[in-house]
């Protein structure tokens, strides 16, 4: 797959989720393995601190990402993110276990 490939799927299966830019945008940080909110917010720059943090905790209370800890909060996916990704990236070929 070619990258303007996988650029088309991507945008066209974003487009059909209900998640917002922003949402999206968090979703796929804390899959890629960015846990911490100063992490997502120096990689998506320009966002706010106070737009990233409303963010997350949407898509904490939506069920998509779990937090853990009070002062240093770490994100990861939930169960329920993890379906959703994979959904969003159904486009990709997948191989088959023999």
């Amino acid at each position: 797959m070619k990258a303007i490939d996988f650029s088309c799927n991507l945008l066209k299966t974003l487009g059909e989720s209900k998640l917002s830019n922003a949402e999206a945008r968090m979703l796929f940080s804390v899959a890629a393995g960015l846990h911490y909110k100063s992490e997502i917010e120096s990689y998506l720059r320009p966002n706010s601190s106070g737009a990233c943090f409303t963010t997350l905790k949407r898509l904490v209370e939506d069920g998509l990402v779990s937090c853990i800890g009070d002062k240093d909060p770490i994100y990861t996916l939930s169960a329920k993110g993890r379906e959703l990704v994979a959904h969003l990236l159904r486009f990709l070929p997948h191989h088959q276990q023999p």
